[in-house]
């Protein structure tokens, strides 16, 4: 049985101890009931309720979507009701630090950061209370540093869609070194994903070369990717194209000192549970660098510019270092039996 389909089957039985009686009943999901999703007008409760309404709210004020999201006034307004949702885990782990910079600094310092102070993420917009959250999700950065397209042109800076159609970082975040350097944290999230081996990705459905598109980043002398001997090709096949493009992101907003970086680095978070993810090197050319994706990942960069952590990890930190009670008992609950 697949880490997903274990998943599923862990979570059904958990259901009436996380949820409404409501949101219990099945959920439809790619046209047909499944016992592993939400009711569907219950989606929002795929959120802690700590989180729920704020999260929501700052999802819909940056118009960024929820994957496989469920409509209520608009496309993808509310979370998706499945449990098994990567983007709802990323943002149940997360989001309860926006408002809470010392507790974020004891999962940070966990994690192996040199952290004196958490920081605002000041670009973003601010939260309901006037202030700038502590971590952002689906950052894009500040302008369309990799110049990638829309509708067969390089897009402009502003007009581009958090979350959509261009590379976008989970979550980030931002601090201060000890020794007075900036850090900004480009963070990406997986769950229950797999991919399948020796499928490139480097051509779209339209026949568009996507290489083109990266190259000039790839070629930059400050670029953070070294290629090892290997072509560039051998990026184009998932996990790896998506952390090549956040990799890039990562590099330009360093390289421009967004936020007054002086260190942009790359923070891959992913269930060792999950070893049809984890341990499947889909990219034949990398096959030999390393016996799972972080141990490849890490064979292209330089040191101090990405870490690879398991989710399994990350909850014994984050409930160590909780916002709430609460919140903590039940993160722990929902995503403690991983396995």
């Amino acid at each position: 049985m697949s880490f997903r389909d274990r998943e599923k089957t862990r979570l059904g039985p958990l259901k009436p101890e996380l949820f409404s009686a409501e949101a219990c009943e099945p959920g439809t999901y790619r046209g047909k009931e499944r016992d592993f999703c939400l009711r569907d007008d219950r989606s929002s409760e795929n959120l802690h309720g700590s989180i729920r309404d704020e999260a929501i709210e700052y999802f819909l004020d940056r118009s960024i979507p929820w994957h496989d999201g469920m409509n209520v006034a608009r496309k993808n307004d509310r979370p998706s009701n499945h449990l098994c949702c990567s983007q709802s885990a990323c943002v149940n782990f997360w989001f309860p630090y926006v408002r809470s910079p010392e507790e974020l600094a004891g999962v940070l310092r966990g994690l192996g950061y040199d952290v004196a102070e958490v920081l605002p993420f000041e670009l973003d917009a601010p939260l309901s209370n006037g202030t700038r959250p502590y971590v952002a999700f689906e950052w894009i950065g500040e302008r369309n540093y990799l110049k990638e397209t829309s509708g067969g042109r390089v897009a402009g800076d502003t007009g581009r869609q958090r979350g959509a159609n261009f590379t976008s970082l989970d979550f980030a975040m931002r601090f201060r070194q000890n020794d007075g350097r900036i850090h900004i944290i480009a963070g990406e999230w997986k769950y229950t994903e797999e991919y399948a081996r020796d499928k490139s990705i480097r051509h779209s459905k339209a026949g568009k070369d996507r290489l083109e598109i990266y190259r000039p980043s790839l070629d930059m002398p400050d670029c953070q990717i070294t290629l090892q001997g290997v072509t560039a090709e051998a990026l184009f096949f998932d996990p790896f194209d998506q952390l090549m493009r956040q990799q890039l992101l990562a590099s330009a907003m360093e390289r421009e000192s967004e936020m007054d970086a002086d260190i942009v680095s790359l923070l891959h978070i992913a269930p060792k549970a999950n070893g049809e993810l984890m341990n499947r090197i889909t990219s034949p050319a990398l096959a030999g660098l390393g016996d799972d994706i972080h141990a490849v990942w890490s064979k292209l960069i330089p040191p101090g510019r990405f870490r690879g952590f398991y989710t399994e990890r990350l909850l014994k930190l984050v409930v160590e270092n909780p916002p709430s009670a609460d919140w903590a008992n039940w993160v722990g609950q929902r995503y403690g039996g991983v396995r």
